[in-house]
């Protein structure tokens, strides 16, 4: 398994989905969780091994030596969006290289006047930085959020108002090998403003299990 924490505060935490049954990869995804959850008493690379042994292999061996890295980059993207054991397991092994992303022990005051959330949905472009530093920048219009990523790669997602501080991102498509394995088109995902400093908002995101909050700067 890969140390590095490959995945971003955005899509850390905020999916919203409804379990396709006939999804074998995503019932595979939730077995090997279950056995994180059962195992947590072991130490980590133990946990990891278990997993190894008991799905990913037997599950590679299906392929050819030519998909089975298209088919490992799926299962791992895929397991942290619906795994908060290997999101946690991930964050302790590879933690953020900046103060952009911060986990929450309780859910925060929202203090963002209606004059900065105007001025936030005035604004078309953004940018943030990813758990390991890169910058990614966010174009959007009425009904668009469009990412570009350090690596010349690409997201796009419906974007959406739902009410007076929150904001729904629909996964579209993706390019990025990261993004189009972790998401699949349909997965929405929910943002709350917080508040905003100088140049950027503070936006929340949160599970049954975790908050999270990030920067989203303001590009002039």
């Amino acid at each position: 398994m890969r140390n590095a924490m490959s995945i971003t505060a955005l899509f850390c935490s905020a999916f919203l989905y409804t379990q396709n049954l006939s999804d074998t990869t995503d019932q595979l995804i939730d077995k090997m969780c279950l056995d994180l959850k059962d195992n947590e008493s072991l130490n980590d690379s133990l946990k990891i091994e278990s997993i190894n042994q008991k799905f990913i292999l037997p599950y590679l061996a299906q392929f050819t030596d030519s998909e089975r890295q298209d088919k490992f980059d799926q299962i791992y993207f895929r397991l942290q969006n619906r795994c908060q054991s290997f999101r946690d397991y991930l964050q302790k092994n590879d933690p953020p290289k900046t103060d952009d992303w911060v986990r929450l022990n309780e859910h925060p005051a929202i203090t963002v006047s209606e004059n900065e959330i105007n001025l936030f949905k005035k604004n078309t472009t953004f940018h943030y930085f990813e758990y390991g530093g890169e910058k990614t920048t966010v174009q959007t219009d009425k009904s668009f959020w469009k990412e570009s990523f350090a690596d010349g790669s690409y997201s796009k997602l419906f974007y959406k108002w739902i009410d007076k501080n929150r904001f729904e991102l629909e996964f579209i498509e993706s390019n990025n090998n990261g993004r189009k394995n972790f998401s699949k088109k349909g997965d929405r995902y929910m943002y709350q403003i917080i508040n905003k400093e100088d140049n950027f908002y503070w936006i929340l995101v949160e599970s049954p299990t975790e908050i999270v909050k990030f920067k989203l700067f303001i590009e002039n």
